[in-house]
């Protein structure tokens, strides 16, 4: 089921991929609150993408919502 959702969050980039995980993992660390984060993320050339997150726990993943995609290269 995570290859599945990691999969599935690649089709839109990997920079989307890599921002949902920094969110995720961020969450779970305690590092920032449950309020709406702009996560940035990116792939082995830098930080290309960026979207707005509603927070969530790995144990709640359904619960993060990504509002908004804010950017992300054209062509990945």
């Amino acid at each position: 089921m995570v290859e599945i959702i990691a999969q599935t969050l690649r089709l839109f980039g990997q920079g989307t991929k890599v921002c949902a995980e920094i969110t995720l993992m961020a969450t779970d660390a305690g590092l920032i609150s449950m309020n709406d984060v702009i996560a940035i993320g990116g792939t082995n050339v830098g930080a290309d993408t960026a979207c707005f997150i509603s927070p969530a726990h790995t144990y709640t993943f359904f619960d993060l919502k990504m509002k908004e995609l804010l950017c992300k290269p054209i062509n990945f």
